[in-house]
């Protein structure tokens, strides 16, 4: 190389392009497929609520239904389900319902925390993660907003995320307040 002549550097127009390209390929297959479901019908499912009864999803087709997958062990969820108690109160007279599907194994440690919380909705348990792995429930809290129709509207895998427009005036669009 000749003193004073500028370095060959490895990275090239092409090299950066090449790593742009599967930056947004790792990006993309980072979302989860749940988000995916937007547009599509509601898989349906059974689960036994902490009243003892079982409740199977397309009994709500008519109304307005967010499924939100939580744990007792996860803080963000725990919030979340506080927020969503109030939501529930301002819309259970409107066709609306919320059903909390809850991913832990340990029923008595579900059952403290619902009771806990003084949750005024169906708490469903899904210890064999049969339902979390139809919705592809791989973080949490993830949020599913179902319509009259038994179609997913809208999935919001974060509670951060779902203040933005919150879930009431989501709730308030689907039934026709707006």
């Amino acid at each position: 190389m000749r003193e004073g002549a500028p370095r060959s550097s490895w990275i090239t127009r092409p090299a950066i392009a090449l790593c742009l390209v599967l930056l947004s390929i790792l990006v993309t297959s980072l979302v989860s497929a749940a988000t995916q479901l937007s547009g599509l019908p509601a898989p349906d499912f059974v689960l036994k609520s902490l009243s003892g009864e079982n409740l199977r999803l397309s009994e709500y087709r008519g109304q307005v239904v967010i499924v939100t997958f939580w744990a007792t062990w996860c803080g963000d969820c725990r919030a979340q389900l506080s927020e969503f108690d109030a939501l529930h109160d301002s819309y259970q007279d409107d066709d609306f319902e919320l059903l909390a599907v809850s991913l832990d194994q340990n029923w008595s440690e579900l059952k403290k925390t619902a009771t806990e919380l003084d949750l005024s909705y169906p708490t469903l348990h899904d210890a064999d993660l049969v339902v979390s792995k139809l919705y592809d429930v791989n973080s949490m809290p993830v949020s599913v907003l179902i319509d009259r129709d038994g179609f997913v509207r809208e999935v919001v895998e974060d509670h951060r995320r779902a203040r933005g427009q919150s879930m009431s005036d989501r709730v308030g669009e689907l039934l026709g307040d707006w």
